[in-house]
C-alpha cells in the first residue's frame, strides 16, 4: 500500500476509501510508523471524524510523537479545528500544555493556526491563553539551584554560581516570572576563597531566607583542596547589599539551607540527606550536627529544605543525582528531628516522559502566596540533541495539598513546559539576566565601559585556573547571534581578542583577531578537555574588524565583516562536553582578550533567539 496515497485520502477525510483499503488487506502491511503518519495527517488536516474512525474502526493505535516531539494534539491544533482537538484532548487524553521538543505546546499551535476556533476551546478548558501564560524555564541558561523567599509581595531567589564573580545572583520579581539581578551574595573577592579553584568547583546550591529583619544567604564553598567543603553564610540589612564579609562554618556536606521553628530556635541543615545542627542568632554553631533523614529513594540524597505547616514538619529532598533521574521527595513529621514519614506520592516531581524538552528536574523549595496559593521552584535542564547545553536552569509549577496534607508538584505531570501565571504581570523586570561575570576574577579590574565601547586589559590563558580577561553572559537559547567589534591597535604583538563561547576552562572557543608582530590574522583557538587547537583562517589588512558568531545548537558560523569564515561544531560546550572534572555550569557567551597591552571591543551584542512554532 502507497502510505502516501492513504496519507491524502485521510486528510480529505474519505473514510469510504479508506475503509476499502482495510477490507482488501492493505493494512496488513502498516508498520507502526505508517500508522502515526496516518493518524497524523487526520489530525494536521482536522479531519475529527476520520480520526475517530481510524482509532474506532480500524485499531489506530498510533499516538507516538514525532521526531520533533509533536503529538496527535500538537498536530491537531495546528488545523485549528475545535472538534479535533477535542477528540485528541478528551478521548485520546493528551495535555494540552504538552510541550514539543522546543517546548512549545498545543495551545501555541492553535494560537497561530488560521482557524481559530481550537483556541477557543483551549482557552476555555485551561482557563487561560498564550498571553496570560509564562514558559518554563523562568530563569534560562546557567541558573542551577535554586532557592526563594518571599518577603511581602516581594519574590527573591539565589543560585549557584559556581567560580563566576561576582557571585551568588540574588533575583528579585514582582509576579513570579519576570526577574531581575539586584545583587550577590557573594561580592568580595578577596573574601570569596574562588582564587584558584577549577571550573565547577565554588558556590554550591545556596539557600536564601529572612530572619529577624535581615535577609539570610548560605551555600557550600566547594575547594580542591582541604578542607573541601565549607559552609559561607552571610546576611544583609537589604538584598541589594552591602553583604556582610562571609564567614565559613566547618560543616562538612553541600546544599545548606536554614530553618526558624515557631520557638525561634534555629537550624542550617545540609546533605547527605538531611544533617541538622543548631546555629544562633549570628549564624554560629551551637549543637553537633545530627542526620534525621536519609531521603525516601535513598539516591544521592541532597537539597534539604524544611517547612512547617499545620502542625507539620514537611522536609524536601533532591534525589537521584543531577542527571536524568533527578527528582524532588517529599516526607512529614510531627516531630524536627522525625522519624520522617515518605510522601505515598513520591517522587512528587521528576521526569515524566523522556521526550520532554525539559529534563532533570528536582532540588526544589516551595514558597507560599499571600493568597495562600503555593508555587515550586526546581532546577531542571533543556535538551539540545540529547546533551544539557544552557545548564540547570530554574523553572516554577504550581504546588498543591492533597485532603490529608501531601504536596504534589504540578498535579504529578513532571515539569510544565506552560502554565497560567500566578500572579498579575509585575512590569519592569526583565526576562532575561543581562549581568556579565567572569571566571575568579572581578570584571572591574580589566574591564573598562564608556556607553557601548569596552577596553578590556589582555591577560592570561583562559585554559588557566588563574584570573583573565574573560566577560560573560549566560547563553539562554540554542540559537543565538553574538557580535562584536575588535580593534588590536594597542595591544600586544602576540594578543588575541574577540567572541567566546565559554563552559569552563577546559571547554571554551576565541573567535578573534591575533595581532603578529608584521601582520593581524583572523583566529579560531579552541581548548576541548586537554587538548589546544588553533586555526588562523584568514590574513586582515589592519587590526581592527566586526566579528560574527551565529549559533544553532552546537552549529558555530563564523563571520568576518558579514562574509563567512568558518563553520564548526563545539560541543565540548555543554555538560556533556568532555570527561573529567565537575561540570555542572552551562554555555556561557561573552567577549576575552589574552596577552598584554589593551584590546576595544566595542558595541558588543548578542541575541538570543526562542525557536517558534514550525509547521
Amino acid at each position: 500500500m502507497d502510505i502516501q496515497q492513504a496519507a491524502a485520502l485521510v486528510a480529505a477525510g474519505n473514510i469510504q476509501a479508506i475503509d476499502r483499503l482495510a477490507a482488501a488487506g492493505a493494512w496488513d502491511s502498516l508498520t507502526e510508523d505508517d500508522k502515526n503518519t496516518l493518524t497524523r495527517a487526520a489530525a494536521r488536516a482536522g479531519q475529527a471524524a476520520m480520526l475517530r474512525h481510524l482509532f474506532e474502526h480500524h485499531h489506530m493505535y498510533a499516538t507516538d510523537p514525532d521526531p520533533r516531539g509533536r503529538t496527535p494534539l500538537h498536530f491537531a491544533a495546528m488545523s485549528g479545528d475545535e472538534a479535533t482537538v477535542r477528540f485528541a484532548v478528551d478521548v485520546l487524553g493528551f495535555d494540552p500544555l504538552t510541550g514539543d521538543a522546543d517546548g512549545r505546546t498545543a495551545l501555541d499551535y492553535a494560537h497561530l493556526a488560521d482557524r481559530q476556533a481550537a483556541y477557543a476551546w483551549l482557552t476555555r478548558r485551561l482557563g487561560f491563553g498564550v498571553e496570560d501564560a509564562y514558559r518554563n524555564p523562568i530563569l534560562r541558561g546557567f541558573h542551577p539551584d535554586p532557592s526563594i523567599l518571599r518577603v511581602g509581595e516581594d519574590y527573591y531567589i539565589v543560585n549557584s554560581s559556581f567560580v563566576h564573580f561576582p557571585g551568588l545572583p540574588i533575583s528579585h520579581s514582582r509576579d513570579l516570572v519576570h526577574w531581575q539581578v539586584i545583587g550577590h551574595a557573594a561580592d568580595d573577592l578577596a573574601a570569596s576563597g574562588l582564587a584558584g579553584l577549577p571550573g565547577g568547583y565554588g558556590y554550591w546550591a545556596p539557600d536564601i531566607s529572612y530572619y529577624k529583619g535581615r535577609f539570610w544567604v548560605v551555600a557550600t564553598l566547594r575547594r580542591h583542596t582541604p578542607p573541601y567543603r565549607l559552609q559561607m553564610i552571610t546576611s544583609a540589612a537589604d538584598p541589594r547589599g552591602p553583604w556582610d564579609k562571609p564567614r565559613f562554618l566547618p560543616l562538612d556536606g553541600i546544599d545548606p539551607s536554614l530553618f526558624a521553628d515557631d520557638d525561634g530556635r534555629r537550624y542550617i541543615l545540609l546533605n547527605p540527606g538531611a544533617i541538622i545542627a543548631e546555629i544562633d542568632d549570628r549564624g554560629e554553631l551551637i549543637s553537633e550536627p545530627e542526620m534525621i533523614s536519609f531521603g525516601s529513594a535513598r539516591i544521592k540524597p541532597e537539597g534539604p529544605h524544611l517547612l512547617k505547616k499545620d502542625g507539620w514538619y514537611y522536609l524536601f529532598l533532591a534525589e537521584g543525582g543531577t542527571g536524568s533521574g533527578h527528582m524532588e521527595t517529599a516526607a512529614r513529621s510531627k516531630f524536627l528531628r522525625g522519624p520522617y514519614e515518605a510522601c505515598p506520592f513520591n517522587p512528587i516531581l521528576g521526569r515524566k516522559n523522556p521526550l520532554s524538552p525539559i529534563q532533570r528536574s528536582g532540588h526544589g523549595k516551595p514558597v507560599m502566596l499571600p493568597d495562600g496559593r503555593w508555587m515550586f521552584v526546581y532546577l531542571c535542564g533543556r535538551s539540545v540533541e540529547g546533551k544539557t547545553v544552557m545548564g540547570r536552569e530554574t523553572a516554577l509549577d504550581p504546588m498543591t495539598w492533597t485532603q490529608d496534607g501531601w504536596p504534589m508538584v504540578n498535579a504529578l505531570k513532571g515539569p510544565s513546559c506552560l502554565q497560567k501565571k500566578p500572579l498579575p504581570d509585575g512590569g519592569t523586570a526583565k526576562e532575561r539576566n543581562d549581568e556579565w561575570v567572569s571566571p575568579r576574577a572581578d570584571p572591574r579590574a580589566f574591564a573598562q565601559w564608556a556607553g557601548g565601547d569596552l577596553r578590556l586589559l589582555c591577560g592570561g590563558d583562559p585554559a588557566s585556573v588563574a584570573p583573565s580577561s574573560v566577560l560573560l553572559r549566560r547563553q539562554t537559547e540554542k540559537c543565538f547571534t553574538q557580535s562584536v567589534h575588535v580593534d588590536m591597535a594597542d595591544a600586544a604583538a602576540g594578543s588575541a581578542a574577540g567572541l567566546t563561547g565559554y563552559y569552563d576552562e577546559r571547554s571554551f572557543f576565541l573567535f578573534g583577531i591575533r595581532k603578529e608582530t608584521a601582520r593581524y590574522c583572523l583566529v579560531l583557538i579552541e581548548q576541548i578537555g586537554d587538548t589546544r587547537q588553533e586555526r588562523i583562517l584568514k590574513e586582515l589588512p589592519g587590526p581592527a574588524a566586526a566579528l560574527t558568531v551565529e549559533g544553532d545548537g552546537f552549529t558555530r558560523r563564523l563571520l568576518c565583516e558579514n562574509i563567512e569564515v568558518g563553520v564548526f561544531r563545539a560541543e565540548y560546550l555543554c555538560d556533556e562536553g568532555v570527561q573529567g572534572g565537575k561540570r555542572f555550569t552551562g554555555a556561557l557567551v561573552g567577549v576575552a582578550a589574552v596577552g598584554q597591552g589593551t584590546a576595544a571591543l566595542n558595541d558588543y551584542r548578542d541575541a538570543m533567539l526562542p525557536p517558534a512554532p514550525k509547521d
